[in-house]
């Protein structure tokens, strides 16, 4: 083994490891074996940045774009009525016309967009036949990779295994070479799941799913999970709640309650939003824990002191009040407060900054400290000899008895609280609980067994029990007071919410959504859209309440209530895809009645590619001209509906199969697989490639491990005297089919959450539909003249 085969190796061996454990961004991981290639000499400039100009790059974002303009113009609907329409009431019909749909569908497009434009589709299907979307939804998905093996764009393995056989001076594949081999394995694949493989998805839906989809109208199969945490609240004569809006209340913010209807008189209001003022007499009607609100009814916060009280009893807790003058020269000046991160390296809090006569309390993170300034600080006794010996101040001053009154403002106040087991700030960051911006408290101590905690940092974690030191002013008191003064009303005056003139919708993040790993209280999801969250369906689990700090993930299914015109707004929204609506409108396609043109540029693409007339990639681009001019998307959806993680993965790989190719490692891995397949001829070798490359498609992104596998498969088709075209097709056949888990493909992880997989839901169907899939492919390879 020569020193350049070891080193291309290793980085090889390094680069699987971060695509498996995902420590770093799969494309960050490409972009980085590109870098270490051309710095240690592998591969040229040139070669280092070939891959970006690529034909197989360039025909993969090509066709996201032309997925999308078919997408956006409402061939979704189309397809959908033909498919309802030929498929009848049987499951067993309706699944395989389900998969044949998508899989001639994804024949010509990226199998992620088209899982993405039929999963509304399926869902519709499942609301009118009263079929589980969880018996269709997986098959949908599957059959979205099963078409992929029918063409050469089908999807982005094939392109690039056809760009790796050009790239070593043979003749690529051309646009319909895979279709002998891929549709008997489309077809067999979808009578294998549609006769068998139903038999290992979740069952049947329950009877309260079945009556929900007749009397409601709506396939929301999460829906009655929700009835068992909603409950009534209503506003007192008398107290300090009229007259305050619904953000202001803090309902949402410090309970994690989700007001989705409010009462007033015979009138029943559902389009409201954080500004929504109450009155008295309302009746709120709320979805999330009422043991938790009946747990804060119980929560008296114990005023302590007010004013320049509050200095006099913190001076009893052994705290310390000091004004701290900048001394000339100090490396604080010139920095904010936040910046320098004042509190973790000087234990206390700035209460205020005396600058130029004036005394400045609000926005002191951001204040840039200035020369002259005057620091107004508590802290703990034993601190001050710190601030004494950091050289940073010029004076420090110990501020006690009447001096002490300049410190707190009269409208401060000092109060005790305590976190119960039942608090959703139990087990929280102080910073996740964002006490200080939603309640303006700051929080000055923690009391528990273990021993006293003053001046917490934001990464302490409250637990069970504490007791806490805070202070706020009296409007935070008043909210308090107010949220303890709604009174709980019993029973369920509202009625059922598909009575009331409002929207209920269950919608996805689409693929490329901006959405993904946000928090929903980040967010600000209720201004923003007008709708409120009711629930989460995440692997087979509800969220129902106390949502404000989860994080959306892909292949969640959101739950939404609003007006019917919110919902139609979200439909147009390129970060969701609404899977079902109840008394809503459909909204309108936003390609504007085009679906006609669009599907004509996508046939003149074929019939170019297929005719010779222009080579694959020069005839993407050329229909995507035709589709902006159409306006059958705009240029910025075009931009959106790529997936640029796997466009650079694509490009930063390509020299990593250059680099295999030109240090000798992938003749010396082919002559060591070569060595171990000898006793069973070729076709042991074809056989093993076919199975390393479809179990690694369960940790290795598709793309990079045909650009792995590529110059080994070559190497090895080379020195036992078969077709490369033989070998080649076998990888790309088994990268395509990668069904194992909800991981190993972006189709998989979208139907997860709609469709209420579990992890072991996608072992039990896609080890099986592998090995019959491979037991159809190989054969048909074999008998194939690869001359």
């Amino acid at each position: 083994m020569t020193y350049e085969i070891a080193y291309v190796l290793v980085l090889l061996a390094v680069a699987l490891v971060l695509f498996v454990t995902e420590v770093v961004r799969m494309d960050l991981v490409a972009f980085l074996v590109l870098v270490v290639l051309a710095v240690g000499g592998m591969v040229s400039p040139q070669q280092a940045l070939a891959g970006f100009s690529n034909p197989a790059v360039v025909t993969v974002w090509a066709m996201f774009i032309l997925s999308a303009g078919l997408s956006s113009t409402g061939v979704a609907d189309v397809i959908g009525k033909q498919v309802l329409r030929v498929a009848g009431k049987g499951e067993v019909r309706i699944i395989f016309t389900v998969m044949m749909a998508a899989g001639v569908m994804s024949a010509f497009m990226n199998n992620v967009g088209v899982a993405a434009l039929m999963l509304p589709v399926v869902m519709d299907i499942a609301r009118r036949t009263g079929v589980s979307p969880s018996r269709l939804l997986m098959p949908m998905a599957y059959a979205s990779l099963l078409g992929g093996l029918t063409t050469l764009v089908g999807t982005p393995p094939n392109l690039v295994a056809s760009g790796a056989l050009e790239q070593a001076g043979y003749e690529p594949f051309q646009l319909f070479e895979f279709a002998p081999i891929g549709v008997p394995a489309l077809l067999i694949g979808s009578l294998f799941v549609a006769l068998v493989g139903r038999h290992l998805l979740p069952k049947e839906v329950p009877e309260h799913f079945q009556e929900s989809m007749q009397t409601a109208g709506a396939m929301l199969k999460f829906d009655y999970e929700i009835d068992k945490h909603r409950f009534q609240l209503k506003v007192g004569e008398g107290t300090s709640v009229p007259g305050q809006t619904l953000e202001s209340l803090g309902l949402g913010s410090v309970l994690g309650l989700n007001v989705y209807a409010v009462r007033r008189g015979d009138e029943t209001l559902t389009d409201i939003d954080g500004g929504f003022v109450l009155r008295a007499g309302d009746l709120l009607f709320l979805q999330g824990s009422v043991e938790q609100f009946q747990y804060f009814l119980g929560w008296r916060a114990f005023e302590m002191a007010r004013g320049a009280e509050i200095s006099e009893l913190l001076a009893l807790q052994h705290i310390a009040f000091l004004e701290l003058s900048l001394a000339d020269g100090s490396e604080l000046l010139g920095h904010s407060v936040e910046e320098l991160g004042f509190s973790s390296r000087f234990p206390g809090f700035i209460v205020s900054v005396l600058r130029g006569g004036r005394e400045i309390r609000s926005g002191i993170p951001l204040l840039v400290l200035q020369s002259g300034d005057c620091l107004r600080v508590e802290t703990r006794e034993e601190n001050v000899s710190e601030y004494v010996k950091s050289g940073c101040f010029s004076q420090v001053t110990r501020i006690e008895g009447d001096a002490m009154d300049v410190f707190y403002e009269e409208s401060q106040s000092l109060f005790q609280l305590e976190i119960s087991e039942w608090s959703q700030f139990a087990g929280r960051r102080i910073s996740e609980t964002r006490v200080g911006e939603v309640l303006h408290l700051r929080i000055v101590g923690i009391a528990r067994k273990s021993g006293e905690n003053y001046f917490p940092v934001g990464d302490d974690v409250f637990q069970p029990g504490d007791k806490l030191l805070v202070q706020g002013s009296r409007q935070t008191e008043d909210i308090l007071h107010g949220l303890q003064s709604l009174e709980l009303s019993q029973g369920n005056e509202l009625g059922d919410l598909h009575d009331l003139d409002v929207g209920l919708a269950e919608v996805t993040l689409s693929p490329q959504s901006s959405l993904a790993g946000k928090k929903i209280a980040e967010m600000n999801f209720r201004r923003r859209y007008g709708l409120q969250i009711q629930a989460i369906w995440r692997r087979g689990q509800v969220l129902g309440y106390g949502l404000s700090n989860e994080s959306l993930e892909l292949g969640d299914a959101i739950l939404l209530t609003g007006p019917g015109r919110r919902i139609e707004d979200l439909a147009t929204d390129a970060d969701f895809l609404v899977l079902s609506r109840q008394d809503v409108g459909q909204p309108q396609s936003k390609g504007g009645g085009k679906a006609w043109l669009a599907t004509l540029v996508m046939l003149g693409v074929i019939v170019m590619v297929l005719f010779g007339v222009l080579p694959i990639a020069v005839a993407a681009i050329a229909g995507v001209v035709v589709m902006v001019i159409g306006r059958c998307l705009s240029m910025d959806d075009g931009y959106r509906a790529i997936e640029w993680q796997s466009v650079f993965l694509i490009a930063c790989m390509i020299p990593m199969g250059t680099a295999m190719q030109e240090s000798g490692a992938a003749q010396w891995i082919a002559g060591g697989v070569a060595s171990v397949a000898e006793p069973f001829g070729a076709w042991g070798m074809v056989i093993g490639l076919y199975v390393l490359t479809s179990l690694a498609t369960t940790i290795v992104p598709t793309t990079a491990l045909v650009l792995i596998m590529a110059p080994i498969a070559i190497g090895a088709a080379v020195r036992l005297g078969i077709s490369p075209h033989l070998i080649m097709m076998a990888v790309a056949m088994a990268a395509s089919a990668s069904f194992t888990s909800p991981i190993s493909h972006p189709a998989n992880v979208m139907v997860m959450g709609p469709g209420g997989y579990r992890f072991i839901d996608y072992v039990k169907m896609g080890v099986l539909l592998a090995v019959v899939v491979m037991l159809t492919v190989v054969p048909i390879i074999a008998m194939m003249d690869w001359s």
